[in-house]
């Protein structure tokens, strides 16, 4: 069995995530998309929205990632229950039958579905070529509790794929017919639950290098049990030891070979919700901290900030840095490091987020 030390780990699994190459190239927002397997969309933008940090943090230029979602040309991908909700790359559409069919099948978490506001969705979607929320009557209610019928049977068609989104209009999602919106081939693709199972996984490991089985069935939110069946199965798939994990960490055969160099120059703040480190218990093996998500904490409880970035620096988290951006400045409500050494790196980062947020960063720290 491969023995490797938790620095080894760490090393390859911020290079399999596309993170601080010696070598940066500039790549587009569809090279990033494709590489990583899905991207995880959250409302919350007081920097930048959290899919276009994880762009930006690759690379991608700003004006790029943020256009991404509107785009209006050939669809690059959709959106779906890949890891919560996500941008998923076009090309993954068969893998995710599987969930398609229980969701049909078995019915869903949301609430009750009224069948004649199904009807008028799918007639309205079908006469328009797409809609919006707001076409189909909006919705009542303010914030988490805005409802409405036609809003629930649009994404509960949107669950079973016969409506899909593969672009926004500012920020809403456009719901179109997935005959109009995807290619044939991706629709006439239907694969058993083994083998989307299977192909999702092999995604979720290259993406992760080093993984629990429980790190690799959050990548796409997979049933743990049904994971481990196939990671046992899988031949290009190997069991590997690091220091202090559980025994079932798996590793990939195409990452054996690899090096795991990163730039240890390189510092770059991370969205929460990014790949790397959404996995909580996963991010704390990793790197020895466990930073969670305050936006919805009380001001007086929250530790850092409403949205404290963590910061990347090499192939270590060094500490975490809230900002909030607003008419070209941007405030630092917050910042943590995990030892005073690391306090620059943490304040480059601040600058590195302002200038994301095209923003100038005022010296104001609490």
């Amino acid at each position: 069995m491969l023995e490797l030390t938790l620095a080894q780990a760490r090393s390859l699994a911020v290079c399999a995530q596309g993170l601080h190459a010696p070598e940066a190239p500039r790549r587009t927002p569809a090279e990033v998309l494709d590489a990583l397997g899905c991207i995880q969309i959250d409302t919350i933008n007081v920097v930048r929205r959290s899919h276009e940090l994880v762009m930006l943090a690759r690379g991608v230029p700003s004006e790029a990632a943020g256009a991404f979602a509107s785009h209006q040309d050939k669809a690059a991908f959709f959106e779906y229950w890949s890891h919560a909700a996500a941008f998923t790359p076009i090309g993954l559409w068969p893998l995710f039958a599987f969930r398609r069919r229980r969701i049909a099948t078995r019915g869903w978490q949301g609430p009750a579905v009224d069948p004649q506001a199904c009807a008028d969705v799918r007639s309205a979607a079908l006469d328009r070529g797409q809609v919006t929320i707001s076409d189909l009557g909006g919705m009542t209610g303010a914030g988490w509790d805005r409802s409405s019928p036609h809003k629930w049977a649009a994404e509960w068609l949107w669950a079973i794929g016969e409506l899909v989104c593969v672009r926004r209009q500012g920020w809403k999602r456009v719901y179109e017919p997935a005959e109009q919106a995807l290619p044939e081939h991706l629709r006439a693709t239907e694969l058993d639950d083994d083998t989307c199972l299977q192909g999702l996984i092999r995604i979720a490991l290259r993406n992760l290098a080093v993984a629990t089985t429980e790190d690799v069935a959050d990548y796409f939110r997979l049933p743990v049990p049904q994971v481990l069946a196939q990671l046992e199965r899988l031949p290009e798939v190997r069991r590997v030891s690091v220091e202090g994990w559980p025994d079932d960490t798996w590793t990939h055969d195409s990452l054996l070979e690899q090096q795991g160099t990163v730039d240890e120059e390189r510092i770059t703040p991370l969205s929460l919700f990014d790949s790397l480190i959404w996995t909580r218990p996963r991010m704390r093996r990793l790197f020895g901290v466990e930073y969670l998500l305050e936006a919805y904490k009380p001001a007086a409880k929250r530790e850092c900030g409403y949205f404290g970035m963590p910061v990347l620096a090499g192939d270590r988290l060094v500490g975490r840095v809230a900002l909030r951006a607003s008419r070209k400045k941007a405030v630092i409500e917050g910042a943590q490091a995990v030892d005073p050494s690391w306090a620059p790196a943490v304040h480059t980062a601040a600058h590195t987020a302002a200038a994301w947020a095209d923003a100038i960063l005022i010296p104001e720290t609490p």
